[in-house]
C-alpha cells in the first residue's frame, strides 16, 4: 500500500472514531428481534394513543403510559426511553452486535382518505452507519444533522 493510501486508510479511521459512531458488526438478526419485541410494540403503541389523544407529545415514557425506560429491557434492548416530540429512544444491549447502538423511532401523524388519524414511526439511528443492512427501513443520520 502506498503512503498515501496508508494516510488516506488512517484519516478514514480516525474520522470515524472521533465521530463516535458505533463501528462494529451489527447482529442483523438479533437487531431485527429487538425492533419487533412486543416491547417496543407496547411502547409504540402507548404514543400514538398519547399524541392521538393529547394536544401534545408525550415527553417522556409516564406521558405514554410506560414503565421506566429499564424496565422495557430485553437480551436485544437495554432501555427504551419516550423523549421530547414523543421519538422512541431504544438503546441496544451487546447482543445486537454494536456497544451503545441507538435506534429512534420518529412518530408523524397522517391522515388517511376518510379522514382517520394515526401514526407512523420513522427509524433513523445516530450512531450505527451500517443500520440499513440489519434493518433496511431504518436509516443512518448522524446526531446534530
Amino acid at each position: 500500500m502506498k503512503i498515501r493510501n496508508k494516510w488516506l486508510a488512517g484519516f478514514a479511521m480516525g474520522a470515524m472514531l472521533a465521530s463516535g459512531s458505533v463501528m462494529a458488526a451489527v447482529n442483523a438478526n438479533e437487531m431485527h428481534v429487538a425492533l419487533t419485541s412486543l416491547k417496543l410494540a407496547l411502547a409504540k403503541i402507548g404514543v400514538a394513543n398519547a399524541i392521538l389523544s393529547n394536544p401534545a407529545p408525550p415527553a417522556n415514557n409516564t406521558d405514554a403510559h410506560l414503565a421506566a425506560p429499564n424496565q422495557l429491557g430485553s437480551q436485544e434492548i437495554s432501555s427504551i426511553l419516550v423523549s421530547a416530540g414523543g421519538v422512541i429512544n431504544v438503546y441496544l444491549s451487546p447482543a445486537v452486535g454494536v456497544a451503545n447502538g441507538i435506534v429512534q423511532l420518529v412518530p408523524k401523524v397522517v391522515t388517511d382518505k376518510q379522514g382517520k388519524k394515526s401514526v407512523q414511526y420513522t427509524c433513523y439511528s445516530p450512531n450505527i452507519p451500517d443500520i440499513a443492512t440489519a434493518e433496511p427501513e431504518c436509516t443512518y443520520r448522524q446526531a446534530g444533522k
